[in-house]
């Protein structure tokens, strides 16, 4: 079934994306622009000189996001910032 959520694009690497690595990690921070999110999704793997070439991210729309990953979707609401990591189980809020 596909969702579909209108929060403005979010940010997602390649490895969680293209690659099909697990989500282990995301965050919101202040929006950059009025169509951005905030949302930035990441495997939790990437490194620093991975995450320093722009492309290795991509563009998604929220509902891409919550197709690929449903569990998600109660986070989207969120206020920024606030960050969550996999801790196996579930996704748990954590302090950055």
């Amino acid at each position: 079934m596909n969702q579909k959520i209108k929060i403005g694009y979010i940010v997602a690497s390649n490895e969680v994306m293209k690659d099909n690595k697990s989500l282990g990690y995301f965050y919101r921070e202040e929006p950059s622009e009025p169509k951005d999110s905030g949302w930035r999704f990441f495997s939790g793997e990437e490194t620093e000189e991975y995450s320093e070439i722009e492309s290795n991210f991509a563009l998604y729309n929220a509902s891409t996001i919550v197709n690929k990953f449903p569990e998600v979707a109660r986070f989207l609401d969120s206020d920024f910032p606030i960050s969550f990591e996999f801790d196996g189980q579930e996704f748990v809020e954590v302090d950055e």
